[in-house]
């Protein structure tokens, strides 16, 4: 007999798993469904220690809430007929949304008695405010199934782009790490033993090998500072990011590097453009999506010009020339949202800009990552081959002058 283990739903939306001995998958499967569960998951139960099964994800301590796990799994539920209240009740017991099941169990509770989902969620630890505007806009425009199926959406699209980063970046990082291990090992173990040769014929030793050596001796003779100021720099830097005007400061820095500064600035006009779009699909008012837009953008150095379109709007100003005035957008995203305010489909004008400036910043990450690994591979051989090339020529210099 072998031991399988199940996760599922019963009839009422209630969240169970369990074992169960059968001879085979099919014969577990039989038994799970008599018992009245229905199985989205059923794999041979494997074991393991409690430290292995520990969830070392990279999510923020401070965000104690899987946002993307909780709103697919909430789509799945409602898409299969359960109501709202069972949904949630079901998704709460999942142990890998939360760390701690309170934050959900009071949802759960404010929901079944009577409350608004929208204003549970808001009352959510770090809860993002334009997901709960978009979730009361759901609410009263009776199409609550379609905005959890659009944040599922959104947060899946996250996941997938900062894995296909992580996977992108994977093998240039393994070049970049070659790259700098190979540096170690010409100044470390290489200039030490070949700098002997050049003793007394300082005309002949190379301009490279002279670099490396003065590199060596400055890291031998300051790793004493050094490390503790990288330590210090690095923790500085953490503890901006926790705070707004330092994460102003990083993002401010980020938008004037040439090349990862034009990419953070599609991907947060995108971002901003996106839930405004969705903001007034759903019947929120204009000044209220464009706050909630203005403080969902991720680039901090943002907010600021961006809350300044809100305020041209309230004193007047139309959208297309309050963007227009923040110059912050290209003329092709200023072109379509003139469209959709002319022709009284603003929602979609700003939903296509959108996925054309976030089209646009894949391809250009893309790009860039395609050309990253190349670089790194011919600065390395450049690198090796250089050293080689210069202590040979000084070694036939040295050569020439001794049969002189």
């Amino acid at each position: 007999m072998t031991t399988f283990a199940y996760h599922g739903y019963t009839g009422n939306g209630a969240k169970v798993s369990g074992t169960v001995e059968a001879a085979d998958k099919h014969e577990a499967m039989r038994l799970v469904l008599n018992s009245g569960c229905r199985p989205l998951t059923l794999e041979v139960a494997t074991t393991g220690t409690r430290f292995l099964r520990r969830d070392w994800s990279l999510r923020p301590a401070g965000r104690s809430i899987d946002f993307g796990r909780f709103f697919s799994e909430l789509q799945i539920l409602l898409e299969a007929g359960f109501t709202i209240d069972a949904a949630l009740r079901s998704v709460s017991d999942d142990g890998r949304i939360a760390a701690g099941h309170q934050e959900l169990s009071n949802l759960v509770a404010s929901v079944i008695s009577g409350g608004m989902f929208s204003d549970a969620f808001a009352r959510l630890p770090n809860a993002p405010p334009e997901v709960a505007a978009m979730l009361l806009s759901g609410e009263q425009a009776g199409r609550l199934d379609q905005v959890v199926g659009a944040l599922a959406e959104s947060f899946e699209q996250k996941k997938v782009r900062r894995a296909e980063t992580m996977e992108t970046l994977l093998y240039p990082a393994f070049l970049f790490a070659v790259m700098l291990f190979a540096i170690g090992v010409i100044m470390f173990v290489l200039v030490p033993a070949i700098e002997p040769v050049f003793e007394g014929a300082e005309a002949a030793r190379p301009m490279l090998i002279s670099a490396f050596a003065a590199s060596r001796r400055f890291l031998v003779e300051w790793v004493w500072l050094l490390l503790p100021a990288s330590l210090v720099l690095l923790g500085a830097a953490i503890g901006a990011s926790r705070t707004d005007s330092g994460r102003r400061a990083l993002s401010g820095f980020l938008l004037r590097m040439p090349l990862f500064g034009r990419l953070a600035r599609a991907e947060a006009s995108a971002r901003y453009l996106d839930v405004l779009a969705t903001l007034t699909a759903n019947g929120v008012s204009v000044k209220r999506a464009l706050e909630l837009a203005a403080h969902a953008c991720p680039l901090a150095a943002y907010t600021e010009p961006l809350l300044a379109i809100r305020d041209r709007v309230v004193g007047g100003t139309s959208l297309r020339e309050a963007i227009e005035a923040s110059a912050l957008f290209n003329r092709s995203t200023l072109s379509l949202i003139k469209v959709g305010d002319e022709s009284n489909k603003l929602p979609d004008a700003l939903k296509r800009a959108a996925f054309l400036l976030d089209r646009n910043a894949r391809e250009a990450r893309r790009r860039l990552f395609a050309v990253l690994t190349p670089v790194l591979t011919i600065t390395m051989g450049a690198l090796v081959g250089g050293v080689v090339i210069s202590v040979m020529t000084a070694l036939l210099s040295i050569n020439n002058l001794a049969a002189l």
